[in-house]
């Protein structure tokens, strides 16, 4: 960035010049230029304008096409900022208005330039940036500058590094997932500018989601793969990504386009709106199923080779706890109150995932193990992902071992285990309200504003007691510790 000097009542621009390019500009390390501005605000617009057609010209030089065009819309910008700043006052003995006059002073010092010599890249795009600060003064309409318009790639890279600025963020694999949906339409729609796309291209790319195999991007080459090689190897199938699945694609693009919109770089009807299905439970929408007696039989007999995925799985079936949350456990997490030994579970994904879940009677060896407060219970299960969540690679281990007991139904997954110790409450009895605390949901309205502390710890330990499954023959501890 261009650093200022101010010395005997003017201004001093000072620019580094790349070290590859120094050569160029006789070996010096630095380019200097006194500014026309008098104050301080008007000198740093004339200083990025300058600064901005340096690094456009260099970039040029360098060959790099794609920072060529950042910088050339950089040169726009800052051009036609400058000039609506005031940078180019000219006073004459005319009724002439002296910013205008001075704008239109500048447009033929170019010209006569361009009379000389053919103008580079950035001096055309500074043209263009006072010719539109020029109408813009004078009340006209300015239409975009469709040639300086960053691509949708472009574009969305912008919008993804804001979006994680905000806070409050958990880690999470969201920001990657936004970016397979850019990536995707991106090349999909040629990588054009946002304000090319029409309605008809946002309809064509969620038809050919909508036949998309639901298992593409697990191949270890679809990030490198373009849009033509996905389709040609995962594309056209009878039954492809499912609704949900859809509908965070059209929502991602739909505030994308939303973003870009009120940042003027389209305009109109949002293309991605009214795109997104219906959700119907039990049609397009269907959820986890527990296991049955039969198939939990065929789970832990004999138990997996891996000890550590069967003591989590029996963790699962008798507290309801989300597989990360087990397998991101620690003995700190373990802890006793008012004469009851539980897992405090924290730094959920909601303020209700936060709870205490006290241990059942056929996990109590959990309140007994020895250690420093933060050694991880399992620690065989690796941190993975944007989070570095152990339950990422615990998910794998448990996939490979359902398929190897041939278990295949892609509604039977570790989380029907929490469908499995749910359907037993319900069978009980209990009130939502008080399960919901133990599970991890969200309560009434009425409990949670007028009973905000909840239910007891030796409630929830009841609660808990009810769990059992008399048919199934469970494994004890199983891995050694020291």
């Amino acid at each position: 960035m261009a650093t200022l000097q101010n010395r005997h009542n003017k201004w001093r621009a000072k620019v580094r010049i790349p070290k590859a390019l120094q050569d160029r500009h006789g070996g010096q390390e630095f380019l200097q230029k006194t500014l026309r501005s008098l104050d301080k605000p008007s000198a740093k617009a004339e200083a990025e304008a300058w600064e901005a057609g340096l690094r456009a010209e260099w970039a040029a030089l360098s060959g790099t096409s794609a920072t060529t065009s950042a910088a050339l819309r950089e040169v726009y910008e800052a051009g036609r900022k400058a000039a609506l700043m005031g940078e180019y006052v000219l006073i004459t003995d005319t009724e002439d208005d002296p910013t205008e006059a001075g704008i239109e002073h500048e447009i033929d010092k170019i010209a006569d330039q361009a009379e000389r010599d053919r103008l580079t890249a950035a001096a055309e795009a500074r043209l263009k940036g006072l010719q539109d600060a020029l109408k813009e003064l004078r009340g006209q309409k300015v239409e975009p500058r469709r040639e300086l318009e960053p691509s949708f790639s472009e574009l969305a890279d912008t919008y993804v590094k804001l979006w994680a600025t905000q806070g409050g963020l958990k880690e999470s694999n969201t920001r990657q997932q936004k970016e397979a949906t850019f990536r995707l339409f991106a090349g999909y729609c040629g990588n054009r500018p946002i304000r090319a796309v029409s309605r008809a291209d946002a309809a064509g790319f969620m038809d050919a989601l909508r036949r998309l195999n639901p298992l593409w991007s697990r191949s270890p080459k679809s990030k490198t793969m373009t849009w033509a090689e996905i389709q040609k190897e995962h594309g056209g199938n009878a039954t492809g990504l499912s609704a949900s699945t859809l509908n965070r694609h059209a929502t991602t693009l739909q505030e994308l386009w939303r973003w870009a919109e009120d940042r003027g770089h389209c305009e109109g009807k949002n293309p991605f709106t009214g795109l997104h299905q219906k959700i119907r439970p039990g049609k397009n929408l269907l959820g986890y199923l527990p296991w049955t007696v039969d198939e939990l039989q065929r789970l832990f007999s004999p138990p997996p080779s891996r000890a550590d995925l069967a003591e989590v799985m029996v963790v699962a079936l008798h507290t309801g706890m989300r597989l990360n949350e087990i397998a991101s456990l620690t003995l700190g997490d373990i802890r006793e109150a008012e004469g009851v030994t539980y897992i405090e579970v924290k730094d959920a994904k909601t303020p209700a995932g936060n709870r205490q879940v006290p241990l059942h009677p056929r996990i109590a060896w959990l309140g007994k193990l020895k250690g420093t407060p933060d050694a991880r219970v399992w620690p065989g299960f690796n941190p993975e992902g944007p989070g570095k969540k152990p339950g990422q690679d615990a998910s794998k281990e448990f996939s490979r071992f359902k398929t190897s007991r041939g278990f295949t139904e892609r509604r039977k997954t570790f989380h029907s285990f929490r469908k499995n110790v749910t359907k037993i409450m319900e069978r009980k009895g209990v009130p939502e309200n008080e399960w919901a605390q133990v599970l991890g949901h969200e309560r009434g309205f009425t409990y949670r504003e007028y009973n905000p502390d909840g239910v007891t710890l030796a409630r929830k330990a009841e609660l808990i007691g009810l769990i059992e499954y008399p048919d199934v023959t469970f494994p004890g501890p199983l891995v050694k510790r020291t």
